[in-house]
């Protein structure tokens, strides 16, 4: 095992011999090993350790952990980590993670992170990708080497599989630590774990073989196409020229568009990938799409750009009857004693009386909870449930009274004071998309 994960990393360039490598280990088997073999290799390895505080267990772990380090007499860092209650406790961990990691390249004087991911860990997350959608990169799985800014993230067990890794402990006389919630079916990896992968399997015994041929391949793609696509926008300074865009192979254009949001730091999706080359395919027009962080992507005669939105599209504000606004260029509201003619039209029912005037069409707010007739709940959590892509988030109408109360998400949730007015209302506040 030892020999073929230096001749993976040789191969792969992932490590030079003088490298301190900060090495995350959760105290799982994939992470023991990985300490192990790194260190019986002979690099510089400083044990990083992550105390999530979800679990009973994880004190127990952690002190495992320092004992190890101990034991080796190699550094131990722990990034004692707390949940502040938002509501995307992943992301959260995770940058939060990556953060400790690079605190202490800086620490060490090194840029280079090692991760325990494996080849069961690339089946899982293509197969993850394909039903979840992506680009050609993301179709390819995990990378055995990426670079996040000045630092590099290198996964030395992706020759290895899950069985080897614990095959070797085993052999090793390592000491490891299980999560229970692996074992549970709560989670979409997990699913695909116990039980798609086993039926691949049965169909192929060299089923990681093609598995990392797969990848392999589609890393080597992306690879040439990424090349092309950074020497147009390099060649552009970061605009598109429709005339000659739209000449190129369409797998070309979908990576420029990718690396041009990737370039913004702005989430991309397939579907917004879609949006972008439907504009840039249009016979002609000034129009826009809505991103993530206030930005937008502009077609404007032939030139296509990213830039930051300077219009004033924060809010609208409604005082009197019959008197229309347009919000955000795709949504036309008003107040009417009258039911709407249009059947495809969205209302709530108001009683005037019971109004606090005038009311605001306004974007999200740091903090937005809206008061159901069960509690309250936080807006972000609402548009994760009801599947609110993020670059649809920042542009969503959130309609609210004088006092900042929220009445209505628009099309998703109304307010428990909207629903209590509903059989004495008088008044329709009603939105007609555009």
């Amino acid at each position: 095992m030892k020999k073929r994960v230096l001749n993976y990393i040789n191969q792969n360039n992932l490590i030079n011999p003088d490298n301190t490598i900060i090495c995350a280990v959760s105290g799982g088997v994939d992470s023991i090993c990985l300490l192990d073999i790194l260190y019986k290799l002979g690099y510089k390895v400083v044990l990083a350790h992550v105390n999530h505080n979800k679990r009973e267990e994880s004190k127990i772990e952690q002190k495992a952990m320092q004992k190890l380090a101990e034991d080796l007499s190699i550094p131990f860092e722990l990034l004692d980590y707390h949940f502040d209650g938002n509501d995307n406790f992943h992301n959260d961990s995770h940058n939060a993670r990556y953060n400790f990691f690079r605190s202490l390249c800086s620490k060490y004087n090194t840029n280079v992170i090692a991760t325990a991911h494996h080849l069961d860990d690339q089946a899982e997350t293509i197969i993850m990708k394909i039903l979840e959608g992506s680009n050609l990169y993301g179709y390819g799985g995990i990378s055995a080497c990426n670079f996040d800014g000045e630092y590099k993230i290198v996964r030395p067990l992706l020759c290895a599989t899950k069985a080897e890794l614990y095959s070797y402990a085993l052999d090793s006389a390592l000491k490891y630590f299980e999560d229970d919630s692996n074992n549970k079916d709560d989670f979409l990896r997990n699913r695909i774990r116990h039980h798609i992968i086993p039926k691949l399997r049965e169909e192929s015994d060299n089923f990681y073989v093609k598995i990392a041929q797969y990848s392999n391949q589609l890393k080597e793609a992306f690879n040439f196409i990424r090349t092309k696509s950074i020497e147009y926008l390099n060649n552009t300074n970061n605009t598109i020229d429709i005339k000659s865009f739209n000449k190129l192979d369409d797998a070309l254009k979908k990576d420029i568009i990718s690396l041009l949001f990737e370039r913004y730091n702005l989430n991309k999706c397939t579907n917004l990938i879609d949006d972008a080359l439907g504009l840039l395919a249009a016979t002609s027009g000034t129009k826009s799409i809505n991103l993530e962080q206030n930005h937008l992507f502009v077609r404007s005669y032939d030139k296509a750009i990213i830039k930051l939105n300077d219009e004033n599209i924060i809010s609208s504000v409604f005082v009197d009857l019959e008197q229309e606004a347009i919000f955000n260029g795709k949504y036309k509201f008003y107040l009417s004693h009258n039911l709407p003619s249009n059947c495809n039209a969205k209302y709530i029912k108001l009683c005037y009386n019971n109004l606090e005037l005038p009311l605001t069409i306004r974007t999200k707010e740091d903090g937005d909870i809206i008061s159901l007739p069960i509690g309250t709940k936080r807006l972000s959590r609402i548009f994760i449930d009801n599947k609110i892509s993020l670059d649809k988030r920042n542009s969503y109408p959130i309609i609210v009274d004088r006092n900042n109360t929220i009445l209505w998400v628009y099309n998703l949730v109304k307010s428990k004071e909207v629903l209590e007015q509903r059989n004495i209302g008088d008044l329709y506040f009603v939105c007609e998309e555009i």
